[in-house]
């Protein structure tokens, strides 16, 4: 069963940007921890996207599941605290504690020991749930998915919004080739990196182009699965974008010092989806989805608030 948290948001020391366009977000998917050797850090994509997207001036939805114990409610505080709606984050009252992820830093890669079980793997639907999904433009991720509970959620969501974002995160052993092609189909935005491409291109029963020409299987990728937009991440060497006009944008990224790359593709993808939909080119949406990732690599943790400065003085490579 499920217990809703009523939570207040918390007005913001500094007002983020105004929001271009008034469509509504909600962000389904985990909501944990991340144990960096720095220490504990909030973290889950989903989440991450939500920090990401109310720095740049939206008000996502977060629809999540936490334990009832201490990391639970301190997921509520940080999220409250960072100006976030976490009405639907709903309090497991089973046992199942909240989420909590092992990162290991290989310079500034990480690699993950997702922790089992975790609140989010099962989320419920509710009334809640689909009031906040209906109509709205509903992002969530693949690794949500691994458990047949949230899976089901998200499903309920994905079937009421008005636009679907689909943010694949293959890791393994939790990879679902079905959901991940279903979610992929006639999405308005699919995210995935240069590692995933190639995953995905295969999954589609597609042959002959080789991985290194990362265009023209991002082209046949979005063709065969008839999404609006296919845009796939090249780490450091920025991203590029395909839409179904069949344009491509392409930036090759900005030069920094990552430190920690923790979050630094759900910032861009925050990024890409505000400037999308405030009507930006798709050129201009990706060179600032790249800028604020570039910027989110350089700082500590997967949230950290966006340096409007420090983020224009970066320089394309």
């Amino acid at each position: 069963s499920t217990r809703r948290h009523r939570g207040v948001a918390s007005r913001r020391a500094v007002a983020p940007t105004a929001a271009a366009s008034d469509e509504r977000v909600t962000v389904i998917g985990e909501a944990l921890w991340d144990s960096l050797p720095q220490g504990l850090f909030l973290g889950g994509a989903p989440a991450n996207v939500a920090c990401h997207l109310n720095e740049l001036g939206r008000s996502p939805t977060v629809v999540s599941r936490v334990g009832d114990d201490e990391l639970g409610r301190e997921v509520i505080r940080r999220l409250t605290g960072r100006g976030l709606d976490v009405s639907n984050v709903q309090v497991d009252d089973t046992g199942i504690p909240t989420g909590f992820v092992v990162v290991t830093m290989e310079g500034a890669m990480p690699s993950y020991d997702i922790v089992q079980p975790s609140a989010w793997d099962a989320m419920a639907v509710t009334d809640d749930l689909i009031e906040a999904a209906t109509g709205a433009v509903v992002v969530y991720g693949s690794l949500a998915q691994r458990d047949e509970r949230s899976a089901s959620a998200i499903d309920a969501a994905s079937k009421v919004a008005s636009k679907r974002v689909f943010d694949i995160n293959l890791r393994k052993p939790f990879i679902d080739k079905e959901h991940c092609v279903r979610h992929a189909r006639e999405c308005w935005l699919l995210k995935l990196n240069d590692d995933e491409l190639p995953e995905m291109y295969k999954w589609c029963g597609l042959e002959g182009i080789d991985a290194s020409d990362v265009v023209a299987m991002a082209c046949a990728t979005r063709d065969a699965l008839e999404c609006d937009n296919l845009c796939v991440t090249r780490g450091g060497d920025g991203a590029a974008l395909v839409s179904s006009s069949g344009a491509v944008a392409q930036h090759p990224g900005f030069e920094v010092t990552a430190v920690d790359t923790v979050g630094a593709g759900d910032s861009f993808l925050a990024t890409l989806l505000d400037s999308l939909l405030a009507g930006a080119t798709p050129s201009a949406a990706l060179e600032r989805a790249c800028r604020v990732g570039a910027f989110v690599a350089t700082q500590q943790g997967a949230t950290p608030a966006h340096d409007a400065e420090a983020i224009d003085e970066l320089q394309s490579k």
